[in-house]
């Protein structure tokens, strides 16, 4: 591979010296210097390639701590309901999609109970409205569950005497007859004698494909994640189907960007026989730790929220996935073998009950460079945020959804809606600041969440919390580069450095100095993973 220079706009290295250099060398897919123009001139190693940046700003390639490759493949592909506003926009979308793939299944994704005028989730007898005679299949906005119409009941055989699983909700009517609505754990029922089961180990998101639909929704992920600059993320849920898609896209050279794994802790008996005592893989695929689920959605008002309501609105319904001493157990056996572990966890108990067991494990075996983290990490208290610094536990929260979804949570829980992902708090606290999308529960634009933290702006243009929760740009910049580089142990990506591979962004503005509220509409213009531009097929 020959050399190639960069130069010609701001770089932006993402270093600690925060060294602003003119040009940039690479050779062999790694920056090999950094400096001036003449000075690289002068390290090449023969003749360089200058690409002239022609003022746009280069960025190491953003890093997603927390997103899900084929999930997000759904949500493009399927009908997309984040814009209803009403359950008859929903039935009116999907009745579109019935009539333009006679024959198919209907599925739409990204509903949100608390933007439809009804105030509440679909129902089968909505969907049936779509059609009676194909399966129709919607999922929420967070992931964590479904609406089917009656013939998806009825294939599925969930009747009023199917029993609710541990760590999942099956609504159902004054008669006892399910409505349509299942969540987490209870969508393993819709997942087919064949499917993949999670049991009470998390929401089972995915309905049964075959491995060209399968294949086809990853490579639909993959691309929409590329196309927002990100060069590396961490899949936050790998069972064995997604496992199975990221080594066949590898083997068939379709994994295009870095993957960091998380398995799923319904297989931690499984890594345990195996006996899995550090991270496997390799610079582009690797499987890095386990995720555990403690609690519910946020979104979805499943959480386990310790009662929290206020102005006259009803205590939402949250719940635990475990009883906290087998939560507890979970991760004290990953930490034994070596393994971090990453828990969602959005209430002040289930964030207690994670901190409790890292605390009791690293009191039996420090493993100082392990890392375990909180996903998401919405409601925790000060105390709690001061032992994750002690711990060095580190959240991974997800800001736009702040954006999305604060006004509906000020509304409903008042000033306590209103600390939902506390970045200030944790900025203050010395706690490391981890800026992810979980998409496709938002959609993949890691600028637009640096805004986010920042400004805390919901849709409705208030501010979620007060000032004293937003996060200082320069943080939140580093939040989607080296921040989630370092917590993922990887050294060698999220700055532009000697040594560094080079996977980078080209952007049509520089997000250091444009006014903040520009930075959700600053472009990627290019993505580059080792030294070569990804081109988007």
């Amino acid at each position: 591979m020959s050399s190639t220079i960069l130069t010609g706009g701001p770089v932006r290295t993402m270093t600690d010296d925060g060294h602003t250099p003119e040009a940039v060398l690479i050779h062999d897919g790694v920056v090999r210097a950094v400096g001036t123009l003449t000075e690289m001139r002068r390290s090449a190693y023969e003749t360089p390639e200058i690409v002239d940046l022609d003022g746009r700003t280069l960025m190491p390639g953003f890093v997603d701590a927390h997103a899900h490759t084929i999930l997000h493949g759904s949500a493009i592909d399927w009908v997309n309901l984040s814009g209803a506003r009403g359950i008859g926009d929903i039935v009116r979308l999907l009745a579109e999609r019935a009539a333009a793939r006679p024959g198919e299944a209907v599925r739409g994704y990204g509903y949100d109970q608390s933007k439809l005028v009804e105030g509440r989730h679909p129902s089968a007898a909505d969907l049936d409205r779509v059609t009676r005679d194909r399966v129709v299949q919607i999922q929420h906005a967070s992931g964590h569950g479904y609406v089917v119409n009656t013939l998806a009941l009825r294939q599925a055989n969930i009747t009023a005497a199917t029993p609710t699983p541990p760590g999942g909700r099956i609504d159902r009517d004054a008669d006892g007859e399910p409505t349509g609505v299942l969540f987490d754990s209870a969508c393993d029922l819709l997942t087919g004698a064949e499917g993949v089961k999670v049991r009470n180990h998390g929401p089972n998101f995915h309905l049964p494909m075959t491995h060209a639909e399968i294949d086809h929704l990853f490579d639909l992920g993959q691309r929409s994640l590329l196309a927002a600059g990100i060069t590396t993320m961490c899949d936050a849920q790998v069972t064995q189907l997604e496992m199975d898609a990221y080594l066949r896209a590898r083997d068939e050279g379709r994994l295009r960007m870095r993957t960091e794994m998380l398995a799923l802790s319904s297989n931690l008996e499984h890594l345990t026989g195996l006996g899995m005592s550090s991270r496997l893989g390799d610079d582009q695929l690797r499987l890095w730790g386990v995720k555990l689920y403690a609690d519910g959605s946020v979104i979805a008002r499943t959480a386990y929220l310790n009662g929290h309501a206020c102005c006259g609105k009803p205590s939402p319904d949250g719940y635990l996935y475990h009883e906290p001493e087998e939560l507890a157990a979970l991760i004290t056996t990953a930490h034994r073998l070596g393994l971090s572990t990453a828990t969602h966890a959005q209430g002040p108990l289930p964030i207690g009950v994670v901190l409790d067991a890292v605390a009791d494990a690293r009191a039996e075996r420090p493993r100082t460079g392990l890392v375990h983290r909180i996903e998401h990490c919405g409601f925790p208290t000060g105390e709690q945020i001061g032992r994750m610094a002690d711990l060095y536990v580190v959240p991974v929260p997800q800001p736009m959804q702040v954006s999305l979804y604060g006004d509906s949570l000020m509304d409903e829980f008042g000033e306590f809606g209103g600390r939902f992902y506390p970045y200030g708090e944790f900025e203050r606290a010395g706690v490391p600041v981890v800026i992810s999308s979980d998409a496709p529960v938002t959609m993949p634009n890691p600028l637009e969440a640096v805004w986010a933290a920042v400004t805390r702006e919901t849709l409705g243009g208030a501010v979620s919390g007060d000032a004293a929760q937003q996060a200082g740009r320069a943080n939140a910049l580093r939040g989607v580069t080296v921040t989630p580089a370092r917590m993922l142990g990887r050294q060698d990506i999220g700055v532009i450095r000697p040594g560094a591979r080079a996977d980078l962004v080209f952007l049509d503005a520089d997000p250091v100095t444009v006014p903040v509220e520009r930075l959700p509409k600053v472009g990627v213009t290019e993505s580059w993973i080792g030294g070569e531009e990804v081109v988007l097929g």
